[in-house]
Order: C-alpha cells, then structure tokens, then sequence
C-alpha cells in the first residue's frame, strides 16, 4: 500500500474501531481506545508531512531520509493494527464478551507498540524543520488527466522522421539477392530502436511463412525466449513438451521465418538461442536485432548488418513534440502557442537531445497543462541536475510530477522483470491487493484502476503493446529506462526489492516486498531469516526453493526452504505469485494459513496443484488466478463460500478432488454466496451447479467450459430464464466441448433454446464449439452487442441476414469452423450493419464465395480473410470498390 494510501486507511480504520463495541463495552480498554483516536489524528498530520515532502522539487538527503522514515512508519502501525485487533476480537468472541486473559494481553501489546510509534511521530516532527528550508514556494501544476479509452499509436508509436529507414530496411531484409540474413539496429536507450524494428517487422512479416519477436532483455532466460519463440511460430502444443529445440530447430528449416531479438546484450545470449535456428535452411530467413552495443551486432551478423539509429534532429524533434501535446495529433496547429510558450519549449527540447522517449516524457508533462505551468515544467527539469545523464533528469521529473495516488502504481512496474509484458487485468488487480486503489459508491475498484492506468499512458510513462477487440487495453509495457527508474525510486523508499542470484540489498533493510528474478531465494533467506515483515512477493522464474529436495549430504528429503523459513513466519503476507515451478501439497497447504492474502497467482506450474479446504482461511482475498496452471489444478468446494472473492479464473482441466466418486454435492453441503464477484473465469460442470449463477448479481465477465452435454443445457437454460443472472454482465463466453472430444458426433443445439436478450450490458459474447445450425434470431442476442466471435459452432444456415440487424454491433469475426455453407453473403440495403468496423473471417472449409453488396457494411475499415493450409482454394469476392483497399486475403 502507498504511504499516503496506508496513512489514509489507517486513520479511517482507527477511528472506526475506537467506536467498536468490544472498546465500548470493555472500560478497561479505555487505553486503547485513546491509543486508536491519536492514531487517527496524527496519520492525517503525517500525511500532510508526506505531501510537503514530495512537493520538493530537488530531493536532498534529508528529504529522501525523511520520506522512508514516513513509509516505514506508515507500515509499522498499519502491521499493529493488523496483528493486534484481529487477537482482540477473536478472544473477546470466544469469551463471549468477558476481558480474558489473552484479551488483555493483547490489549496491553497493542498499547505498548503504540508508545513505540509516539516516539517516531515525535522524531518525524522534529525532522520536519529540517527540510522546510528546502521547500520552494512553487510547484508543479496538477496535471489535467486525459483518460484514453482507445490507443490509436498502440501497434505504431508515434514516430517521426524515419519513414525512409523504415523503407531502407525493408528493402534490406525483403532483398532476396543481396540477402542480408542479419540486420542490426544499434543505438543508445530510449533513441527508439524497439519502434523502428517494431515499423520494419509489421511491414515485412506477411513475406514469411512465419515470425516471432522476443525481448532478451539483460538477464535472460534462454529456455523461455525460444518456447516464446516455438509459441509464436506455430509448433504444435504435444511437441513442446519433450525434445521441444530439437523440433524447433526441425520445424524453422521447412518455413521462411523472420525473427525479431529485442534489446539484447551479450553476445552469450545470441550463443544459446543461434543453435536451435538454423542458419544453412535453403529457405529464406531473417533475424533483425536491437541492441545498444555495437559488438554484439558484429557479432551476431558482422559489419553489413549494422544501421546505427541517431538521435532526431532539431526540426524532426519539434515535430515530435507539438504531435505529442496536441488535443488532435492528427490536426497540429503550432500557432496556438505564444511565443514565449515555444521559447520555454525549445529549452525543454534542447535538454531531450533528440531522445524520442525523453521527447515523449516532456511532452506528457505539458500536455493539458495551462500557459503559466509550462514555466514550472521547464525550472523542474533545469533544477533536477542530479544524474550525469543530460536525458534522466526528464525521466525523473515525469515521476516526481506524479500524483501521490499514481506514483506507488508506476513504481509497481519495476516489479516485473525488464521489457516484461503485462495483462491490465493483473496489473489492476494488483493494485487493489495492495490498496493503492479503492472503489467507492460511484465507482467500482476496476473502473478506478482503468483510470489511474490511463492516467499513466497519458503522461507516455508506459506504452500500450496489445488492445483488445473493444479498443481497451490487453497488455502493457515500460521502457527499460523507466524501468531502471522504477527500482531506482523504489529502493530510495524501501518499496520493493529485486532478488536475483547476486546479493543485492543490505541485510538490515527493512523489505516488505520482494520480487525472485530467475534466480534462487536461499541466499536471500540467509541474510534474511525474519521475513515476517514481508508483504508481497512475485516470484518469475525462481530457482529452487519451493519443491522438496534431496540433501546431498545426509541423502533425505526434506521441505523446499521457502515453505519452512518463509510462507510459515511471514503471516503478514497480502500478494503471492508464483510463475514457472513446482508446488507440492505442503506448500500449498502453507499458502492456506496466510490470512492477510489478497491475491494468488499460480502461473506455468510443473505438474497439478492441489489446493486443500483450508483455502477457506483466507478470508481477504480478493483474486485467485489459476488460470494458467496447465497441468490441471484440483479447487475445493469451500472457494464458493468466499464471499469476498472479486476475481476467480480458473484453468481448462480443473477438478474438486483427486477422486472421481468424490464430486459436487456428494460429500458436502456446498454454501454458495459470491455476492462480490466480478469476474468468473474457466467455469466447468465439475465445480459449479448451473442454477448458481442466480446469485451472481454482481458479475461482469463470465466465461463457461462445459465437458458434459448435460450441463451444458443447464447452463444455457439459467442464461435464456427470464430474469438475467446478473445486469451487470458486460463479457461473456460459452466453449461447451473439450478439445479432444467429437464435436462432430455431438447433437446440435436448437436456435431457440438461447436467448440473451436480456443482458442490456453485454457487448461481448464468444460461443466456440457451441454446435448449431442456425444463430438465434437477432431479437434474441444481446440487443448492445458490439463484439461476436463465433468459431466451432458448424452453422448450416448463412448468418448475416441474422447479423446485420444488430445495430450496435462493429466486431465480427467468424473464426475456424464456425460457418459451413460454400457463399457467404452481407446484404446492403440501408441499415444492415450500419456499426460494423471489423470483419475477420478465418478458417472455414468449405467457403468458395464471400460477397458484399454495394451498400453494405459502410463503415467497415479493417477485412480480413485467412484461409488455412490444406483447406479449400482462397474463396473468390464480390465487394464494393470502396472495400479494395482494405481487405486483406492470406494464408496462416
């Protein structure tokens, strides 16, 4: 939780509990009573400390000593309150109001930790006076936000001036008689490397049977770089588990591949990866690398391959700027500044160098801001001066101009490892773990976390990599200079910190969360063997530590280290997340008793999870994500009593016991109540009783995986009823069959056995492997519908004379399958999908026409059709003129 954040809560919490019955009724508590209402008081004094502290525009020693001192105590009572009053109520309900013993001792600790916090108030006072000195009488302008629903410059940032490269290089890979095999774009951070090769590879990657694009980042994993790379470039799922390199390395000889290495940085790293691409195929190939050493292009492909990208001149940087600040990048109009607005930016752009990201940082502290701050913005990058890097000064000033809600949320990115790509959803989800976003009346927890993120791509301090259909953002990145930033700020507070297999912190530091990079805890934990302090801990890659192992000398098993040094003494623990390892039942019996958990994440597990009844212990937590543990995952029944649960996303194979005989409903009562979710995900018949969903009053997002027949009808009769199962719901996706399973033999679903056309809210609906012969009629869909993506549903009938009437509806993909007539037909008349933006049409056998008529779709943009090798020829088209320039017909 921030420190703002914490103190805030703090204040709230103790002025409600000072009025708690047991305090009331207690007179011999009066104590802690006058304890809570000091506390309550003195937060709100502290937090405003905070807000003078940050105002400072030069951060001294003094300043930077003082706000730690202010985050640590902002912990330390925020841990009192935690660990004490959850002893007084327990034992004050188990004595049925009588003070007990154990109350009382309780009671007296809890004063006792307070006298200690008196003090510290008392030295953070003092310490006060010595930074006012330091204070300026100015500071920056709150910044006016511009929440962004949709990224145009997403999937191409904006960038200027390198058109021509862009061309030259194309050119250069696309060359089939010079053949350049390599080519290699070099220059220093931020110079926009990542954005060139990211233009170049867009516009050549459809010349390639296949392409992959990686990050290598600093310290890479080799291993995952190149199932990164299998992923991308199609290897079939049952050849990724054995022997995956050696069918890689089969696999990219028979194609014509071009593959991007971002960011890498040693030469050991090109080593590792070059052996499994083959570099003699006949076929053509392609690598285009990024790095900031020019070595290791020489290396990699040798002088030829080397383009060095320069720094913008001046009048490329200015039109960078004025883009980046316009209401309307694209109608820029540099009149409306005066001349001493554009006399304040050029000394602004002389400080960037021709960086496009430091260009980027400035113009998102200008943006939306009146005349007089732009004043504020030039002396708080000239008055910064602390790094010998002319650029860091903007990068630091675009943090420091943070609000003090948003800046724990930034800092939160140098968390993730370097050039990591994030999901908003968990970023979000994060957030609200943590606390550093609350909901209110008005306002669900999610809308506000949509908000803070972005209030952040605004200011360009993160990058949207993928959107989703809708236009909102999928995934996320950071600059790995703001990255550096990141942990830099974070270690000046002790926010977070990174463990990898150096040793890299001091041992008396105070951590309350910390983050495993591809490396093994043990270390930490002999520097550290109190960890109780620890709040949060993501673990990407870890090394160890969490499976038993033998011990090589006495030749016995015993538990991972993690699981008796770390789960069982930090009970203080909120966020888990455990990516790529393996988790035997004791540890996830562990995970269990942490009571304070707000969320768990079990990503890539080795083998399947078996989460145990205590799960119901967790009474806080608000996310479990298990929706990437692949190798099955056993959820007891007890998880639909979790009241507080916001988010549930579980996996495909998923089960309540290893036993078959022990299923839903047999063994147990089951007390369904789930009034606060939000989002249920990977739901199978298994775990769940289809009439449920009539207590789902909250839901937004529901995605059903139904293996029975039987159940599937259930849970489309409790959709179709005639009340919604929640008005709230926005997304929804229905997949009934397992992969493995014959569709083909199934029974066909009647067209009038669902109906949802109720759901006023939902603009999203998936059906996959729904088998039907015909949609619903269009009064039966969702009447807001703005997304559909069929596929698998073997639809007899032509669907668009059902479709067009849809008035909302502007994404429509019909994906493998999901059509089986040989012409596919989109009427014209005035008022057939008059929404209509995107049309997508993949993957069916039998198609041999697609037609559109004259009137048709007027407001399409983006068509696409993708025939699948070994199926039918590419069908033949019927469109309008209008729609020549922008279909696109190829094979995937």
């Amino acid at each position: 939780m921030a420190a703002e954040t914490i103190l805030t809560a703090i204040g709230k919490k103790a002025g409600e509990l000072a009025v708690n019955q047991i305090i009331i009724d207690g007179s011999r508590l009066c104590r802690v009573r006058e304890d809570l209402e000091w506390i309550e008081i003195e937060m709100g004094r502290i937090q405003s400390y905070l807000q003078d502290a940050e105002a400072i525009q030069l951060k001294t020693a003094v300043v930077s000593n003082f706000i730690r001192e202010i985050w640590n105590l902002a912990y330390d009572v925020e841990d009192i309150i935690h660990t004490y009053f959850p002893k007084l109520i327990s034992s004050w309900s188990q004595w049925n109001g009588l003070l007990g013993f154990r109350h009382m001792k309780s009671a007296r600790a809890f004063s006792k930790g307070v006298e200690g916090i008196r003090k510290r108030v008392e030295d953070i006072t003092k310490a006060r006076k010595d930074f006012e000195a330091d204070a300026r009488s100015t500071s920056l302008e709150a910044v006016t936000t511009y929440p962004r629903q949709t990224f145009p410059h997403a999937d191409e940032p904006y960038v200027v001036g390198i058109n021509t490269i862009v061309e030259d290089l194309k050119q250069k890979v696309l060359d089939k008689d010079l053949h350049h095999p390599v080519v290699s774009i070099i220059g220093t951070a931020g110079v926009g490397k990542t954005a060139l090769a990211r233009k170049v590879y867009n516009s050549v990657r459809q010349h390639f049977d296949c392409a992959a694009w990686i990050c290598v980042s600093e310290r890479p994993n080799e291993q995952q770089l190149l199932r990164d790379i299998a992923g991308q470039v199609g290897l079939e799922e049952n050849k990724m588990e054995q022997n995956f390199e050696t069918n890689l390395f089969e696999l990219l000889s028979t194609k014509r591949y071009v593959i991007v290495i971002d960011d890498i940085w040693r030469t050991t790293a090109w080593d590792a990866l070059k052996i499994h691409l083959p570099t003699n195929s006949e076929n053509e190939r392609q690598i285009i690398l990024t790095s900031r050493i020019e070595d290791v292009g020489l290396y990699v492909g040798g002088t030829k391959s080397i383009f060095k990208l320069q720094p913008l001149d001046l009048e490329t940087s200015r039109q960078l700027f004025y883009k980046m600040i316009a209401d309307d990048p694209q109608n820029i109009n540099e009149t409306q500044y005066s001349p001493q607005l554009k006399n304040i930016g050029e000394q602004i752009l002389e400080k960037c160098g021709g960086l496009p990201l430091a260009i980027l940082l400035a113009a998102g502290l200008l943006r939306g801001r009146s005349d007089s701050a732009w004043k504020g913005v030039l002396e708080g990058i000239l008055g910064m001066g602390q790094d010998n890097d002319k650029w860091f000064d903007i990068f630091a000033l675009s943090y420091k101009d943070l609000p003090l809600y948003l800046k724990p949320c930034f800092l939160y990115f140098g968390f993730f490892p370097e050039d990591r790509e994030i999901e908003a959803f968990d970023l979000i989800n994060l957030w609200a773990a943590e606390g550093f976003i609350r909901g209110s009346e008005v306002r669900e927890v999610e809308e506000v976390g949509d908000d803070y993120l972005n209030q952040l791509i605004a200011r360009n301090l993160i990058q949207v990599n993928q959107m989703k259909l809708d236009g909102t953002v999928f995934t996320v990145q950071i600059h790995d200079i703001l990255h550096s930033l990141c942990i830099r700020e974070a270690n000046e507070i002790n926010f977070f910190k990174i463990h990898t297999d150096a040793v890299n912190w001091h041992s008396t530091c105070k951590v309350r969360r910390i983050a495993i990079h591809n490396s093994d805890i043990g270390p930490y934990l002999s520097l550290h063997p109190q960890t109780s302090r620890i709040h949060a801990m993501l673990c990407f890659f870890p090394k160890f530590g969490w499976e038993e192992m033998i011990d090589p000398k006495k030749n016995e098993k015993r538990e991972g280290r993690v699981t008796k040094n770390l789960l069982q003494d930090s009970k203080s623990f909120r966020l888990l997340r455990i990516e790529n390892d393996y988790i035997p039942l004791s540890v996830s019996t562990e995970i269990c008793n942490l009571r304070q958990l707000t969320y768990l994440k079990l990503a890539n597990i080795s083998g399947p999870v078996e989460l145990p009844s205590a799960i119901s212990n967790l009474k806080s937590l608000l996310t479990l994500d298990l929706r990437e543990s692949w190798w099955g995952i056993y959820v007891p029944n007890v998880i639909w009593s979790m009241k507080q649960l916001r988010h549930i996303l579980l996996p495909p194979d998923c089960r309540t016991s290893k036993y078959r005989w022990d299923s839903l409903g047999k063994l147990q009562r089951v007390e369904f109540s789930l009034t606060n979710l939000q989002t249920l995900s990977g739901l199978s018949g298994e775990l769940f009783k289809a009439d449920w969903l009539y207590k789902l009053n909250s839901l937004r997002t529901l995605g059903v995986y139904n293996p029975t027949k039987t159940w599937s009808k259930d849970i489309i009769e409790v959709l179709s009823d005639g009340a919604p199962v929640s008005h709230k719901l926005e997304k929804l996706w229905l997949h009934t069959y397992k992969d493995k399973q014959p569709i083909l033999k199934l029974p066909k679903l009647k067209s009038n056995s669902l109906n949802l056309s109720r759901y006023e809210n939902l603009c999203s609906l998936d059906l996959n492997r729904l088998k039907m012969t015909e949609l619903p009629q269009h009064d039966k869909l969702p009447p807001n519908l703005t997304i559909l993506t069929l596929a698998f549903t073997y639809i007899e009938k032509g669907p668009m004379e059902t479709l067009k009437k849809l008035q909302k509806l502007k994404i429509l993909q019909l994906l493998m399958c999901s059509y089986e007539g040989k012409e596919l037909v989109c009427p014209g008349e005035h008022g057939d999908f008059p929404e209509l933006e995107v049309l997508r049409i993949e993957g069916l056998p039998y198609i041999e026409m697609v037609v559109v008529e004259e009137e048709g779709m007027p407001r399409l943009r983006d068509f696409k059709i993708i025939k699948y090798p070994g199926y039918s020829k590419m069908p033949e088209t019927r469109i309008p003129d209008r729609l020549r320039n922008i279909i696109v017909m190829t094979t995937e």
